[in-house]
């Protein structure tokens, strides 16, 4: 039977597993004085020392980048890719991921997840999930691009400046006037995009307010997969964590870490994301 890979990027938050069959292809962090590889050669602790200072930005991978891993991949021996894109609506990862499969004799399925960071990554989980009940391509790919839309993140960011210098905040529906003084809860939108959720005042509120919802969202008693994420707060980590312990328990698949480097960029350090797939 012809196996199967993934083929994502960085910006899914999930770390290349190549014994299991996850490729990842690494966004840029850029300095001044040059460039580093996401997840491989800055780590966010790194980030925040410079972030202040240094004002860093970030670019997507090039299609020489996804060639080189896709001849890794064929190196492995795998005849076939799931391919899973951050949302095209931040990145132009997604057109360099397109252009490269398209050069290569491969079976493919490309999926444009509609999100980022947590809530790319556990599409990824469910398409490795699927890969080990034996499904065919067609139909993950199929489950996939249904299962998407039940994936929903909640983005508590302390300070907007960070979406501002990285060319984000415009593209956040409903950030206008006084809210930039409240503390806003960000989501992805149908399209992909960044949006305000809602904007609450003070930080205590906005967590139990994304707590409250996740609840909410997850009372249903479906099964569902689980993820918490932290910028450079660890602490913050934690505290989401003990909030919403029982859900965590209960979790199908259960993911929590840092968000890497270039995620960090545009959030900054005083940031946090809860995010779930209904299955």
């Amino acid at each position: 039977m012809t196996r199967i890979a993934i083929l994502s990027d960085s910006a899914s938050n999930v770390r290349e597993n190549r014994e299991v069959g996850i490729f990842i292809v690494p966004l840029y962090v850029n300095f001044q004085d040059g460039s580093k590889k996401d997840l491989e050669e800055i780590s966010p602790q790194e980030l925040y020392d410079r972030i202040e200072t240094e004002e860093p930005k970030t670019s997507a991978p090039g299609v020489e980048d996804f060639l080189t891993k896709i001849q890794q991949i064929q190196e492995a021996g795998y005849g076939k890719i799931l391919a899973i894109a951050v949302s095209q609506s931040l990145s132009g990862t997604y057109n360099s991921m397109r252009l490269a499969l398209d050069s290569q004799d491969m079976d493919y399925r490309l999926i444009d997840s509609k999100t980022i960071t947590m809530g790319q990554g556990l599409l990824l989980t469910y398409g490795h999930q699927l890969i080990q009940e034996g499904l065919i391509l067609d139909e993950i790919a199929e489950k996939l691009e249904e299962k998407k839309r039940n994936v929903k993140i909640f983005a508590g960011v302390g300070d907007l400046k960070y979406l501002v210098r990285g060319g984000r905040l415009s593209r956040v529906k409903g950030l206008i006037g006084g809210s930039l003084r409240l503390n806003p809860i960000l989501t992805l939108a149908e399209d992909g995009s960044i949006e305000n959720y809602k904007s609450v005042m003070g930080k205590k509120r906005t967590l139990n307010f994304i707590v409250d919802k996740v609840r909410m969202d997850l009372a249903g008693g479906e099964p569902y997969y689980l993820a918490l994420a932290y910028a450079g707060d660890r602490d913050k980590l934690g505290e989401v964590k003990d909030k919403l312990g029982d859900l965590v328990d209960g979790a199908d698949q259960y993911l929590e870490g840092p968000v890497t480097a270039v995620l960090g960029t545009h959030s900054g350090p005083d940031a946090y994301v809860v995010a779930y797939l209904r299955l």
